[in-house]
């Protein structure tokens, strides 16, 4: 077996604008820390490509983890691999609270892609309370 056969990977980012790849890591990074201002960031990687969509599943996140409702955002009309497109339903799932179903997307989608991180994080997701 090669190295390569153990690369940790994560989907391939829909996007070539590289201020939005930035604000998009920078984003999810503050979002698994529980920093203030992750929204800020994915924001920010959606003003630099308003059509990359795991920005905006990654700020649909960040704001249920703040305890904003959860609105799965509008990615019918977004190019998305497939990859992209199991990230997004594993998050759904999870924000939606069919943890069951989320479990085994999310088991297979880490299978070929051990190192998306806001997945492998995501089970640990609450809404924190805004009162």
């Amino acid at each position: 077996m090669s190295s390569n056969d153990h690369a940790w990977r994560s989907p391939a980012l829909s996007t070539s604008a590289d201020a939005a790849v930035r604000s998009y890591r920078q984003g999810i990074a503050a979002l698994i820390a529980g920093a203030p201002h992750s929204q800020r960031a994915l924001e920010q990687a959606l003003t630099a490509d308003s059509g990359f969509a795991l920005a905006h599943v990654g700020l649909a996140v960040a704001r249920f983890a703040h305890g904003e409702r959860f609105e799965p955002p509008p990615l019918s009309t977004l190019q998305m691999s497939r990859a992209e497109q199991h990230h997004a339903e594993i998050v759904e799932a999870l924000c939606r609270g069919d943890r069951g179903h989320a479990a085994d997307l999310r088991r297979e989608h880490l299978l070929e892609y051990p190192a998306d991180l806001l997945v492998v994080w995501a089970p640990n997701l609450h809404p924190r309370s805004t009162r």
